[in-house]
């Protein structure tokens, strides 16, 4: 009498029992898995610029005066003035900063005061007139460049 009998445990709130709950949890698990999407691996100059900005690291440059100067990244109060000052100079073509305009104007004081902006934090003693003297068309592209990359402005540019 008992040969026949398939006994189970209903689940609760319907009718299906346990045999099929794990028959249906085995389908499911011998199904493959959809691939999983990976974003494409870091270069090594992203990955030091991202640990750059992240742990804050300065940056070295050397002036025509033969010292190598340390440039930090900026506060947030500074780092906004950068923003404006920025948007104010050609940041691409130094030179350009130095040409009168058809006004007989030129942007060569606000590429002066963002050039300042970096010697600020550490070199309380370095002056607009310091850097007119020992700022050179190369090391003032290579100071505006490490100021965008430390403090993050890159993509915000």
């Amino acid at each position: 009498m008992a040969e026949n009998r398939e006994l189970s445990i209903p689940i609760q709130g319907g009718n299906s029992t346990v045999q099929e709950e794990i028959k249906e949890e085995v389908a499911v698990q011998e199904q493959p898995e959809e691939e999983i999407k990976q974003e494409p691996a870091l270069t090594k100059d992203e990955s030091e610029y991202i640990e750059k900005v992240f742990f804050e690291e300065d940056e070295t440059v050397r002036l025509r005066d033969g010292v190598s100067y340390k440039i930090p990244p900026l506060g947030l109060k500074d780092a906004k003035n950068l923003m404006n000052k920025l948007n104010t100079i050609d940041t691409g073509i130094i030179i350009a900063n130095l040409i009168e305009d058809g006004e007989g104007e030129d942007n060569y004081d606000q590429l002066l005061d963002v050039l300042l902006m970096a010697f600020k934090p550490y070199h309380k003693h370095i002056t607009v007139d310091y850097l007119a003297d020992y700022v050179d068309i190369t090391s003032a592209k290579a100071i505006i460049d490490i100021m965008i990359g430390l403090n993050g402005l890159k993509k915000s540019l």
